[in-house]
């Protein structure tokens, strides 16, 4: 069970520990800086064709379809996760 499900106690404060000594360092945060930027750009770069072409943008979907992307590959299995030299390869092409 997630930090975000678990109750209050000795567990959940184990749980938040680990996620600001590994997860929320700066240094981590700043290892994603260039896949938001790569979907900021994307994203960005579809407005200006939409605005180009007079076209009306549902930006609620997009960035729905922003989230679902996410939550699917944090959720995928990654065998660099347990290798982590093959992450430079891209063996299970997660990097789209």
């Amino acid at each position: 069970m997630g930090i975000a499900f678990t109750e209050y106690g000795p567990y959940w404060r184990s749980l938040r520990k680990f996620c600001n000594q590994q997860l929320f360092t700066a240094s981590k945060i700043e290892s994603f800086a260039p896949s938001r930027k790569e979907v900021l750009t994307h994203f960005i770069e579809s407005l200006k064709e939409a605005a180009a072409a007079k076209e009306v943008v549902n930006i609620k979907f997009n960035l729905k379809e922003i989230i679902e992307e996410l939550l699917y590959m944090v959720g995928v299995f990654n065998l660099a996760d347990f290798v982590p030299f093959l992450g430079a390869f891209d063996l299970q092409v997660l990097c789209l």
